[in-house]
């Protein structure tokens, strides 16, 4: 599979992308401005849902794992919001194993 690059600018920017992943997110994200303030909030309300949203195939797996190595590639807010938000929990979501196989060796730094 060709991994897609991802260069994501603003938190609506992140929620976009996930929303095409994963088109139920869109009506899980909770908002009241109607646009995600931080890269944090956008992956604190992924995290408690994307085992459902792993659950189909493992090309949206690779998928979700190139963006999540991009964000941790990219440092500053983006990397400490996916590191903080979802590595750091990724065994109490129970996404740990699913996700490893496809994370690159600075995103498995991060991974708990």
């Amino acid at each position: 599979m060709k991994q897609r690059r991802y260069d994501i600018n603003s938190p609506a920017e992140l929620l976009a992308t996930l929303v095409v992943m994963f088109p139920a997110f869109a009506s899980e994200f909770d908002d009241e401005d109607g646009e995600p303030a931080t890269y944090h909030e956008v992956i604190r309300q992924l995290t408690p849902v994307i085992t459902t949203y792993l659950r189909d195939t493992p090309t949206q797996v690779e998928a979700f794992c190139n963006l999540v190595n991009a964000l941790v590639c990219a440092g500053g807010d983006k990397e400490n919001a996916i590191s903080t938000c979802l590595l750091e929990h990724a065994s109490q979501v129970k996404v740990r194993n699913t996700i490893r196989p496809y994370l690159s060796s600075a995103a498995k730094q991060e991974l708990r």
